[in-house]
């Protein structure tokens, strides 16, 4: 009996372990962000991400975060200020693009 007790709880204990490694996998996945420099075929996302953050529409070259397909934060590439969905969290992804965008900026 103890036997058939103890082979089920590892039995239990290994799909546990699976079901974790599968949602961590997950989490993961979903919070994949994306970092490019924006495209003519992004003009509409950037008006729409200034328009939810109340910003002027963006012109010229911008850096791009991107979660699951969707813009979520911008910044101009020649300065100026970041564009952001203010119902995602983007305080550390505007980071990130402003960062990158120096890491681009030729030295003077």
């Amino acid at each position: 009996m103890k036997a058939l007790i103890e082979a089920e709880l590892f039995r239990q204990i290994e799909n546990d372990r699976h079901r974790i490694t599968r949602e961590r996998a997950q989490r993961k996945a979903a919070d994949a962000v994306v970092i490019r420099s924006s495209s003519d075929a992004d003009s509409r996302r950037l008006q729409r991400l200034a328009i939810l953050d109340s910003a002027p529409a963006p012109r010229g070259p911008m850096l791009v975060a991107e979660r699951d397909g969707v813009l979520v934060a911008a910044v101009p590439m020649d300065g100026g200020r970041a564009i952001a969905d203010p119902f995602e969290p983007t305080l550390g992804l505007v980071g990130l693009l402003e960062l990158r965008r120096a890491q681009l900026r030729p030295a003077s």
